[in-house]
């Protein structure tokens, strides 16, 4: 099924019947243009006002001719078009479009709102169309009822190919006969931050050729590390990189075939996401990178928790435009790090925030369930009981695995990974011994341990061996000892709920040693109910 424009949107709005739509997009040019289109495809004149420039007529090639700069007051315009009478002759003689460009600071103001509310419901004939142009945030309540909204996504290939010629011709300087990778390193960016930087790249090379394309690639780069709660992240980790994790690496290995176009041909759908559950420093974070690096694809991380602002209606667009980026880019990887963190007091937030917090997890989670462009989610969380059910539900996340503590065979392969990492031949330390020494260590504290061995040793001003990282090893105290019941807790609720990431079965934790501190968070929560204690009284 072929995918609707923003424009055939507008037009079948417009050919229904509304008489107000709201164009949701920060670029005028691309506004402009759809409202160009509709009143070719109608047959009535355009007219577009901004508190700038005031009421100006624009022609079919979009050449702007001032009316009444005068015209400066939002409610007068609309007042006159409402009214099409004589106080208004640009709307007189009949029918027209009004793009009101900028127009969203103004919907606070209750004239403007009552008259925009008027203009829904105007005659059909003479046939007058309103457009207001906002930056996609929501509509007050009283308009967003009324008022139908098309959202303009972030320019598409085609878009961005117009772009890039108008760019190379404007600076006389040659184009790639190939021009796709150029095309795909500005995916992303709007039509003024594309245009900038292929500018940018014109001028330092004097060519828009393939070397332009990691010019291009940081500019973007830039530009999105300025967004909120979206940053550009290195893939910098391949599966050789993880020690155990077999399942969830081969559940990968497979899965990355799906995404090209032989896939779509034979009918399977690009893969949708997976959400690792399980102990800190466990290696959740370390595979998002490699699915991204395996699959040769843009890495991005969204931060729930930076998109919450004080504006009433700002959080909700942010984690709105975060995620338009996102499927600009697509195929991409978005890893949302730790999400229970940002999804957390979602049950209280009506009386905590006003209900900002629960508005932001429900748009998060319709775009997870509904999204068509090929975006994988890999999120990770280490406390289920932050979680809201509905995450959890089957159709947001293609799988759900379980991150336990490394098996012994699996504490080798760490420790023979960050030994040769750091130059050091595994086969010169006893990995046996180093792994059974280890137990109910997460494979962050086995880095540490080999982290710590090497600096001791450097201060001896000998090698490294054995002998260091077991003494670092006796020196730390793992998670599996202070956090103990709480990941016996976690491995109970994982065996109904989801599949284990590794091929082995998981160790016994290791007795909890005398003299270990536990902190308040720690401790197992009293009023969790006990197997079996269902109809008896306390």
């Amino acid at each position: 099924m072929t995918r609707e424009s923003p424009y055939d949107r507008l037009l079948t709005r417009v050919r229904a019947g509304a008489t107000v739509v709201n164009l949701a997009s920060h670029e005028w040019q691309r506004v402009r243009g759809l409202a160009l289109g509709l009143a070719r495809d109608l047959g009535l004149p355009l007219r577009a006002w901004s508190q700038s420039a005031g009421l100006c007529a624009l022609d079919e090639r979009g050449r702007v001719e001032v009316l009444d700069e005068a015209a400066t007051d939002p409610v007068e315009v609309l007042r006159g078009i409402v009214a099409a009478g004589p106080e208004m002759p640009a709307f007189a003689e009949g029918g027209a479009v009004l793009l009101m460009e900028d127009v969203h600071p103004f919907l606070d103001h209750h004239p403007v709102v009552r008259w925009v509310r008027e203009a829904c419901h105007v005659a059909q004939e003479p046939r007058r169309v309103v457009l207001l142009a906002t930056l996609g945030g929501p509509l007050p309540a009283d308009l967003a009822k009324e008022v139908p909204t098309v959202e303009i996504p972030l320019p598409g290939p085609d878009d961005l190919r117009r772009v890039l010629r108008a760019v190379a011709a404007e600076q006389g300087v040659g184009l790639a006969a190939d021009d796709e990778p150029l095309i795909d390193a500005a995916r992303g960016l709007t039509v003024m931050e594309a245009r900038l930087a292929f500018g940018a790249a014109a001028v330092r090379l004097g060519h828009l050729g393939l070397a332009a394309v990691p010019e291009v690639a940081a500019e973007k780069k830039h530009v999105i590390r300025r967004q909120r709660a979206l940053s550009f992240e290195e893939a910098d980790a391949t599966l050789d990189d993880v020690g155990g994790l077999e399942r969830v690496k081969r559940w990968l290995s497979v899965r990355r075939l799906a995404f090209g176009a032989d896939a779509r041909a034979y009918g399977v759908e690009a893969p949708r996401g997976i959400l690792l559950l399980g102990v800190p420093g466990g290696g959740k974070s370390l595979l998002a990178r490699v699915v991204a690096r395996s699959w040769r694809l843009p890495l991005l991380r969204f931060d729930p928790g930076a998109v919450f602002a004080g504006i009433v209606g700002e959080s909700e667009q942010n984690v709105r435009e975060a995620l338009r980026v996102a499927e600009a880019l697509a195929p991409c990887v978005l890893w949302i790090d730790e999400i229970e963190k940002g999804l957390s007091g979602v049950g209280s937030s009506g009386q905590t925030d006003g209900g900002t917090a629960a508005r932001v997890v429900g748009t998060l989670l319709s775009w997870m369930q509904d999204r068509t462009a090929p975006v994988f989610v890999v999120a990770t969380a280490n406390r289920i009981d932050m979680l809201p059910p509905e995450l959890l539900r089957k159709g947001r996340f293609d799988e759900i695995f379980f991150v336990d503590l490394p098996t012994a065979a699996e504490r080798r392969q760490i420790l023979a990974i960050h030994l040769r990492r750091r130059g050091r031949d595994p086969a010169d330390f006893d990995l046996e011994g180093l792994a059974a020494a280890t137990a109910g260590f997460t494979g962050a504290e086995l880095e540490q341990a080999v982290r710590e061995a090497l600096v001791d040793a450097f201060a001896e001003g000998v090698e490294v061996a054995d002998a260091h990282i077991l003494a670092s090893a006796r020196a730390t105290w793992p998670l599996s000892r202070t956090m103990g019941d709480q990941l016996d807790a976690l491995r109970r609720w994982a065996r109904a709920r989801a599949r284990m990431a590794g091929a082995g079965e998981p160790e016994a934790l290791p007795a909890r040693g005398g003299g270990v501190p536990v902190l308040r968070q720690e401790a197992a929560n009293p009023f969790i109910p006990q197997a079996g204690s269902a109809g008896r009284e306390a």
